[in-house]
């Protein structure tokens, strides 16, 4: 976590408590959090933080690249730290979203992109379908 706090205090923004919280719980958590999960989290260890607060710190802290927001069809967004490349299995149903540990850029989309001699910024890749308790749910 000290790497993220760093690069926060190095793009020119105090570390407030409210950040060290809101980063300390996308740490914790093994899965991708809503912001309400998050607000929930985050008023559980410091009751006086507004969920403002909470979406306010969220937006900043995706727009500088601290945090990815995935954002889902038709469910809320959901947050984690970015640690690089964000490629998702993500479920319709509850939205859950899995890590993929490959990177789809490989092979012929990089050949191309290097033949055509494009510039990439950034780039996500995500596969939506249904978890295996959801699809579970869905043939009771």
């Amino acid at each position: 976590m000290t790497g993220l706090l760093n690069k926060l205090s190095a793009r020119g923004y105090k570390i407030t408590p409210q950040r060290r919280i809101i980063l300390q719980v996308l740490s914790d958590s093994d899965k991708h959090l809503s912001a309400e999960e998050i607000a929930d989290k985050v008023k559980q260890i410091e009751p006086g933080i507004s969920v403002a607060t909470v979406y306010r710190n969220l937006n900043l802290l995706a727009e500088i690249g601290i945090l990815s927001r995935l954002n889902l069809h038709e469910g809320p967004a959901r947050y984690e730290l970015n640690q690089g490349h964000n490629h998702h299995l993500v479920c319709l149903g509850c939205g859950n979203a899995i890590k993929l540990g490959v990177c789809p850029m490989q092979g012929e989309i990089k050949k191309i992109i290097e033949e055509s001699g494009f510039e990439v910024d950034s780039h996500h890749f995500e596969i939506t379908g249904y978890c295996q308790k959801c699809q579970a749910r869905q043939k009771l």
